[in-house]
């Protein structure tokens, strides 16, 4: 009876230590689980006090917009065309440099537009900006057609020196030379535009008109 006694202590002690076992074992996961919790929540608060959301800027006073780059423009007007006006209120960044940069961009007159902070003082804010002007154009040469029929064919498409060069000039005068020589019967008419820089002066560039009518159609 006590050899059996024996038995029932010891297999007493092992269940003991195996449910003490147990025991640690789930104190542990529930720790290692909070220990986890309690990083990761840190680690994303760090995060979210770190990054402040773009739209979310400062209040400022104008204190002045100085233009920077090779312009042929009047320095004010360009900030008037922009919509800024010194001593405007204005948030940085916001959606008063927003629309200047649209008012810009819809004159037609610019490749870049990038404002910048230059100064700040107390509650004044000193911007700059710097712009690219688009190229003009200088002269047109014509491939393709007669020597009688250029001056009448820079005068139609409206390509005179001094106009500004963009994608939509190109474009507008590609498609005015086919559809009129597709009007008179040549249907199968390419014409491509192309500009080269003017080395002679400042920022204006050349302008190539390559025409090929092919062969006139009957119908």
């Amino acid at each position: 009876m006590k050899q059996l006694l024996a038995i029932k202590n010891a297999n007493a002690d092992s269940e003991k230590q195996v449910n003490k076992l147990n025991h640690n074992t789930v104190q542990n996961y529930y720790f290692k689980t909070f220990l986890m919790f309690f990083i990761l929540g840190n680690v994303f608060y760090i995060n979210a006090q770190d990054k402040t959301p773009f739209d979310q800027g400062k209040k400022y006073i104008l204190g002045g917009v100085k233009v920077a780059g090779k312009i042929s423009y009047n320095e004010q007007t360009i900030v008037t065309f922009a919509g800024l006006e010194k001593g405007q209120n204005i948030t940085v960044p916001g959606e008063e440099l927003s629309n200047a940069i649209k008012k810009l961009g819809k004159l037609g007159l610019f490749s870049d537009i990038d404002f910048y902070i230059n100064d700040i003082k107390g509650d004044s804010i000193y911007l700059g900006l710097e712009i690219v002007e688009l190229p003009k154009l200088n002269l047109v040469k014509f491939n393709g057609v007669k020597k009688g029929k250029v001056d009448e064919l820079v005068k139609e498409s409206s390509l005179t020196k001094g106009k500004v060069v963009n994608e939509n000039l190109i474009t507008t005068t590609r498609n005015y030379l086919e559809n009129k020589y597709r009007k008179d019967g040549y249907f199968n008419t390419k014409v491509i535009v192309r500009t080269v820089a003017d080395t002679t002066a400042g920022n204006n560039v050349n302008m190539i008109v390559n025409i090929d009518k092919g062969d006139k159609i009957k119908i």
